[in-house]
C-alpha cells in the first residue's frame, strides 16, 4: 500500500512449518532445482511471539537460482506442542488459511510424474483450463505436511518475464478459499490498500474433470469465482482469493497458522512498519503478533508483526532495521 507513512510489497516468502524437511527439501531442490539459500537456526525471539516461548527450531530458505523474491522458508520446531495440521483433511471448497503456493512450469505432465515418484498426490489430474484469452494447464498437488501445490503451465499466449524457468519458478501468487469474497476482497483493498489485478466468475463449473476434483453430478451446481490482488496490482507476490458459491465446505481457521504443520505465513516487505501498525489501529485490525524485532536470516535484523484475515490467513509483514 502506498501512502505518505508506508509501503507494502507482495509476499516475497512463504513459510512452511514441516515435521521432517528432507521430502520438502527433495521437492524444492531435487525437482524444481531451487538451491539452499540459508540453513540456521530459528530465532526464539520468532517463536515467542508465536506464542511457543520455550521452543526451537531449525530452517532453510530456498530460492529460484535467479530469483530473489518468492522464496520458500522451512521450519522445523522443537518444543512447540501442540501443532496439528493446517487445513488437516481438507477440500478444495473447505474455508481458511492458505491454500496452495503456485509455481510455473515448462511441460506439466512431466512434472506430474516427477512428483508422483516422490508421493506428492492430487483429487484430479492435470486440467487445462481458459480464463478469457488466457488459457493454462493447471495441476493441484499435495504432499507432506499437507503442504499444496498448483503447477501451473501457460498455453497461450506466450509466458513473458518466465525465461529462467528450469523446473520450477519462483512462487508467483497464493490462493486463499474464503466464505465471504465481499468481506474478503474489502479487508485487502480497504486494510491493506492492494489493487485487484484480475477477477473472473462462472456460475457452474463445466461438464468433465475440473481443478478441484468436484464430482459429476454435482460440479454442474458449483461456481467459481476468483479474485487476484497485489499491493502495486501486480501478478507477483499476489493474492489469489477463491469461493465457490453452492459449495458448503468446513471452516478450518481456527489453526491457520504458526506454530502448526503446513504451509504457514506468508511474508511481505514494508517500509514504515509503525506507521503501518498505527493505521491498522485506526482500521480496528489489531495484529496477530505483536511488533517484534528479531534477526530473520540471512537478512540480519528485522521489525515484524503478523495479521490474520478474515478466513485466518497468517500474514507477516517485515521491515529491515
Amino acid at each position: 500500500m502506498t501512502s505518505p507513512s508506508f509501503e507494502i510489497s507482495g509476499f516475497n516468502e512463504a513459510v512452511l512449518i514441516v515435521r521432517d524437511e528432507q521430502p520438502h527439501l527433495d521437492c524444492w531442490l531435487g525437482q524444481g532445482a531451487w538451491q539452499l539459500r540459508h540453513e540456521g537456526a530459528v530465532d526464539r525471539r520468532l517463536l515467542q511471539a508465536w506464542g511457543r516461548p520455550g521452543a526451537s527450531g531449525r530452517e532453510w530458505l530456498l530460492a529460484h537460482p535467479d530469483c530473489s523474491v518468492g522464496l520458500v522458508r522451512l521450519m522445523r520446531l522443537d518444543g512447540a506442542a501442540p501443532q496439528t495440521d493446517i487445513r488437516q483433511d481438507d477440500q478444495c471448497w473447505d474455508v481458511g488459511g492458505i491454500f496452495d503456493l503456485n509455481v510455473r512450469v515448462l511441460d506439466l505432465e512431466r512434472q506430474a510424474a516427477r512428483m508422483r515418484a516422490l508421493h506428492w498426490q492430487a483429487g484430479a489430474p492435470p486440467i487445462g483450463w481458459d480464463f478469457g484469452a488466457l488459457k493454462v494447464r493447471e495441476w493441484l498437488v499435495r504432499g507432506p505436511d499437507n503442504v499444496r501445490l498448483a503447477l501451473i503451465e501457460r498455453v497461450a499466449p506466450p509466458l513473458a518475464g518466465f525465461d529462467h524457468i528450469r523446473e520450477f519458478s519462483q512462487v508467483f501468487n497464493s490462493s486463499q478459499i474464503v466464505r465471504d469474497m465481499g468481506a474478503a476482497v474489502a479487508f485487502y483493498r480497504n486494510v491493506l490498500g492492494f489493487q485487484t489485478v484480475m477477477q473472473y466468475e462462472v456460475p457452474q463449473f463445466p461438464p468433465g474433470p475440473n481443478l478441484f476434483g468436484i464430482p459429476p453430478g454435482v460440479s454442474d451446481r458449483i461456481g467459481l469465482h476468483l479474485v487476484i490482488l497485489h499491493p502495486q496490482g501486480k501478478n507477483e507476490g499476489s493474492i489469489e482469493l477463491v469461493t465457490n458459491p453452492g459449495a458448503q465446505g468446513r471452516d478450518l481457521s481456527a489453526d491457520a497458522g504458526p506454530p502448526h504443520y503446513g504451509m504457514a505465513a506468508l511474508r511481505f516487505p514494508v517500509r514504515g512498519i509503525e506507521a503501518f501498525a498505527a493505521h491498522l489501529t485506526r482500521q480496528g485490525h489489531e495484529p496477530a503478533m505483536p511488533l517484534t524485532q528479531l534477526d530473520l536470516a540471512p537478512s540480519g535484523p528485522v521489525r515484524m508483526l503478523a495479521l490474520r484475515s478474515p478466513d485466518g490467513a497468517w500474514l507477516e509483514f517485515v521491515e529491515s532495521v
